[in-house]
């Protein structure tokens, strides 16, 4: 039987070096299912919705490989099916 479709919702910390910060920005912008929320002295905060857990990895993977990048964090992590999300 298949899965039911999910819905994942992350919040992330990206790491990155502070001068790079509106490069770091407009790459991550082409990232499905990013909203960039702030940043401040080489740090952002972002949120991710993606529709399984091997997409978030594979969306961390991708922020990690932006020029100027050191690291993201996985804050906060949820997840319930869509129908749920679509009822509320």
């Amino acid at each position: 039987m298949p899965r039911a479709p999910e819905v994942h919702i992350s919040s992330l910390v990206i790491q990155h070096s502070p001068d790079r910060t509106d490069a770091v920005r407009e790459a991550a912008a082409s990232v499905a299912g990013l909203d960039w929320c702030a940043a401040e002295n080489g740090k952002a905060v972002v949120t991710l919705v993606t529709a399984s857990a091997a997409e978030v990895v594979d969306r961390i993977a991708l922020l990690n490989a932006i020029p100027g990048v050191h690291t993201t964090t996985m804050v906060y992590h949820h997840y319930e099916p869509a129908d749920a999300i679509d009822a509320a």
